[in-house]
């Protein structure tokens, strides 16, 4: 009989419990979700369960059909190559959806019964040596699909807390959401994420859920980042979540001080947010998601934040995102 190993997390609220037959995944979970281990995911039904296997080929049955394709921000490699091709299949009885990625692994969620897959497929090197991907290459699209199914949705930015609140700043890659993000954590500032982080509703208030992954920053090398641990490097507070205050849409400029102006534009604001939506497509509940977005658009509070020279960087300019 193999041994089976496992790991209990928490990310937005949402208790999930991985198991594999190989150590090596949960050593890598354990370093990936270091800050969101938690010792007890409680009773069977309380958890969202999540078996990683093995596997030659993915288990994709003939009669799925293919209802999208497209790119998706993962967590693998610098310089776009964490940028991967996503397949997403649906089966004949629509209770089973399919995530084909370009590595071959294959993520399969259990719609009707709330569980999930994720099958890494092993490939023949050197005659009889077998060599299987890494878990690290389907994460962050298995985390996605998991958060959506319990109405947490990803955005593709960085969000800091400043009185009890959280702000959010999107923008394209190379615009520097990590940078300022994590300069704002060294002068005190709480610290959600620079990458990944959910939005949800909660008793009728928007609110902003950390991934508290290393934060992937140009440090020792202007061609390949370094990852760090913001929280253990600036001591930093712990926030699982805070509702939302305001959305920024971030242009760097590396000049003079930096400078936040609100815009009333709702055309931008939706655009904006939908921009860091991480793939509409990807998400279970498209109503609720909808209900989100229309929230969104009642908050109506979208800056734009012109990040200049780092050097003049105040944390005292987020006061601008409450007046």
């Amino acid at each position: 009989m193999k041994q089976e190993y496992s790991l209990c997390v928490k990310v937005a609220g949402v208790k999930i419990r991985f198991t594999s037959d190989m150590e090596v995944d949960i050593c890598n979970l354990q370093i990936l979700f270091k800050h969101h281990l938690t010792h007890d995911c409680g009773p069977e039904g309380t958890f969202h369960p999540v078996e990683i296997k093995t596997a030659f080929q993915p288990d994709i049955p003939n009669d799925a059909r293919q209802v999208w394709e497209g790119l998706y921000h993962g967590i693998a490699g610098h310089r776009r190559e964490h940028l991967d091709t996503v397949k997403k299949y649906i089966s004949a009885d629509c209770n089973t959806e399919y995530y084909l990625l370009k590595s071959g692994a294959c993520i399969t969620n259990d719609l009707k019964n709330g569980c999930t897959t994720c099958t890494l497929l092993n490939k023949r090197k050197l005659l009889s040596k077998l060599v299987r991907t890494n878990i690290g290459s389907a994460i962050i699209l298995m985390i996605h699909t998991i958060m959506s199914y319990h109405r947490r949705y990803s955005l593709h930015a960085a969000a800091v807390v400043w009185n009890e609140r959280a702000i959010i700043f999107t923008g394209k890659s190379g615009q520097g959401k990590s940078t300022l993000s994590t300069d704002l954590a060294a002068q005190g500032v709480g610290f959600l994420g620079d990458d990944i982080v959910f939005i949800y509703q909660e008793n009728g208030q928007l609110r902003i859920a950390s991934l508290l992954f290393d934060a992937k920053l140009y440090e020792s090398s202007q061609q390949d980042k370094d990852y760090v641990d913001i929280l253990i490097r600036y001591a930093g507070k712990r926030y699982d979540d805070a509702p939302l205050q305001a959305i920024a849409c971030l242009e760097q400029t590396r000049e003079g001080e930096s400078t936040v102006e609100q815009t009333n534009d709702e055309d931008l604001l939706l655009h904006t947010f939908l921009q860091s939506a991480n793939n509409i497509a990807l998400q279970h509940d498209h109503e609720d998601w909808m209900t989100v977005c229309a929230r969104v658009m009642e908050l109506g509070r979208l800056y734009s934040f012109r990040f200049g020279d780092r050097k003049l960087l105040n944390a005292k300019i987020l006061d601008r995102f409450y007046e």
